[in-house]
């Protein structure tokens, strides 16, 4: 079986890079169908104001801890959000 691409920080693979791409699609997804701009998203998860949109672009890769962030922020289950974003690759 082949493995997924991953991304390299500091040596160590951190995600796999069709996952990661995934996710943020879905994260739009459910942000646009809330009606929520970039500017509450980041509010209501506590991040920066340009980290969401980063994440949406596919220059930064979240950790779980920021995922879940954006979950509660979206009122959408982390469970749901993975189980798309695997659907997706």
């Amino acid at each position: 079986m082949l493995q997924p691409p991953l991304v390299y920080v500091g040596g160590m693979a951190k995600i796999s890079v069709d996952f990661s791409t995934s996710l943020a699609k879905v994260i739009k997804k459910h942000r646009e169908q809330k009606g929520m701009s970039l500017a509450k998203l980041a509010e209501l998860s506590g991040t920066t104001q340009t980290y969401p949109g980063r994440v949406e672009k596919g220059e930064r890769v979240p950790t779980v801890n920021v995922v879940y962030a954006f979950a509660q922020a979206l009122s959408v289950p982390l469970w749901k959000l993975i189980r798309e974003a695997e659907k997706l690759k």
